[in-house]
């Protein structure tokens, strides 16, 4: 389970990677969400680099496996700042890294902003994918993104208080698990934030791999209206060392 978790932040951060095959079959909530954290379309031990976007601040980032341990960085004011992903059995753990001192992240910081942009370290932690108890939603008005049938996922915060979402519901394809939306709600029911694949990138042996996603943050008092705009943006992805 561990390299699956790490395979899927190596993979795109927030795990909206393609080609994922489902079965079609009995299918349910719980089987989805373990579909996402075994997703087997990973980019390897290679390293991953891109750009967060908002407006006119760029701020590039890389994304790189080193054992059990998925490790951040991104620079701002003309330094590298790094954060990890310790992958456990049953969940990630959070953790800052100084001057080559580590230290646990606490849980009020999960909402914590990176660089002047509005992406989080919850955003790229996946921390919803080990969430307990999750369920099909019925929405067929609601089920096509992008012109494809999908699966809504929906998993509720196990803790409620700890972390910006009290609940996040997924957009899954029915046919190659593409998750093109997600979606996190606050305590109040309201739309928070709104994350959306607007373009792919084809590699060489046949898998996909997002090239850009948008993250929409939505005004408190009008969840329909969006107030902040972030895209994060991949650069074109090395061939696999052999």
């Amino acid at each position: 389970m561990k390299n699956c978790l790490k395979n899927i932040l190596i993979a795109g951060g927030l795990g909206m990677l393609c080609a994922l095959p489902l079965v079609a079959q009995d299918i349910n909530a719980d089987d989805l969400l373990f579909a996402m954290r075994e997703m087997t379309v990973s980019q390897g031990e290679r390293d991953v680099m891109g750009t967060i976007r908002k407006g006119r601040n760029k701020v590039p980032f890389s994304l790189s496996a080193r054992g059990e341990t998925v490790v951040f960085q991104y620079k701002h004011n003309n330094a590298w700042q790094r954060f990890d992903v310790r992958i456990k059995e049953r969940n990630a753990e959070l953790v800052l890294v100084n001057n080559g001192k580590a230290q646990v992240m606490s849980p009020s910081n999960y909402g914590k902003t990176l660089a002047d942009t509005d992406v989080c370290y919850e955003d790229l932690s996946l921390r919803f994918l080990y969430w307990k108890g999750a369920k099909l939603i019925e929405d067929s008005a609601n089920a096509r993104i992008k012109g494809r049938d999908c699966y809504i996922v929906e998993v509720r915060n196990p803790s409620p208080g700890v972390g910006q979402f009290a609940w996040v519901r997924m957009w899954v394809d029915k046919d190659n698990g593409t998750t093109w939306q997600i979606d996190g709600y606050g305590a109040d029911g309201k739309l928070k934030k709104r994350f959306s694949i607007t373009s792919v990138q084809r590699l060489s042996d046949g898998t996909w791999f997002f090239k850009q996603m948008k993250l929409e943050v939505r005004d408190p008092k009008n969840p329909n209206r969006t107030i902040a705009l972030n895209y994060l943006e991949m650069d074109d992805l090395p061939e696999k060392k052999k």
